[in-house]
């Protein structure tokens, strides 16, 4: 029986030594799901992304929607850009969101809610001096076709302001949340005298401040209170966070704001051209 018992166990001996003469395994090349760091937007310009910015909001027979909100449009988000896309038209802006010149841009994108509602801050009733009303039925695309030359005169300054010329992203453009970085946009500055009224263009451009929140450090504050700007710019409550940020394009970044910034009150800017 003992005789018996080692045969067997022999046996399986053998059996599992052979089993480890198998060839061995083809190699497996695991490949996980393929991720692109690749920005969506990097081969078209600023100009060719704000025009696919348009809300879904349903429109009547003559292109209108209906404003429902101080802050948005029905069917839509306040952050689409159908009053920017107008604006940049009517001015006939589109070459400086457009242009291949340079990658050294930032693009503030101006919502629907910087446009719209009752703040001083919001565009049209910076300029205009009354919001769209509640409830009011509106086409963007010709909203601004019955504007005086004055009030498209500051609507110029107010685009050229919202564009700086520098590539500013949170990082590392801004090194750290107690730092405030100037740069410089489009907008030339006022001259004015002793009394603050204004006596001419200035061959300098107007600064913007960006810095990044000490709460939330992702998130890039412009004109924020404390940054070595004027009165004008970073008090009374002019300073205002990024709302969505590095949207990068083929000529520069974009950041979405929900309110417009300034360097001086636009008001200056009514008896001189914004080319």
């Amino acid at each position: 029986m003992k005789k018996y018992i080692k045969m067997l166990l022999a046996t399986c001996l053998v059996a599992t030594l052979g089993s480890c003469t198998l060839g061995v395994q083809e190699q497996f090349d695991f490949k996980g799901e393929t991720y692109s760091e690749e920005d969506p937007f990097a081969n078209i310009t600023a100009w060719d992304y704000i025009q696919t910015r348009k809300s879904n909001a349903i429109r009547d027979a003559q292109g209108r929607f209906k404003l429902v909100s101080n802050t948005s449009v029905l069917g839509a988000s306040g952050d689409e850009l159908d009053f920017m896309i107008a604006a940049i038209k009517k001015v006939g802006y589109e070459d400086l969101y457009n242009q291949t010149e340079t990658t050294s841009r930032t693009y503030l994108l101006l919502n629907n809610n910087a446009f719209t509602g009752n703040n001083d801050r919001d565009i049209i009733k910076s300029i205009r001096g009354a919001q769209l009303a509640d409830n009011s039925t509106v086409n963007p695309d010709t909203y601004f076709d019955n504007w005086t030359p004055e009030q498209l005169n500051l609507l110029k300054a107010v685009l050229k302001y919202h564009i700086v010329t520098d590539f500013v992203a949170q990082k590392p453009t801004i090194p750290t949340y107690d730092v405030y970085v100037l740069f410089k946009t489009l907008l030339p500055k006022v001259v004015t005298d002793g009394a603050g009224l204004p006596v001419s263009l200035s061959e300098d451009k107007a600064a913007i401040s960006f810095s990044r929140d000490v709460d939330a450090r992702s998130t890039l504050k412009v004109n924020e209170s404390g940054s070595p700007l004027p009165e004008t710019a970073n008090t009374a409550g002019w300073d205002e966070n990024v709302r969505r940020h590095n949207y990068v394009f083929s000529n520069g970044i974009g950041h979405y704001l929900n309110e417009s910034v300034r360097y001086q009150p636009y008001s200056l800017y009514n008896n001189f051209t914004i080319e």
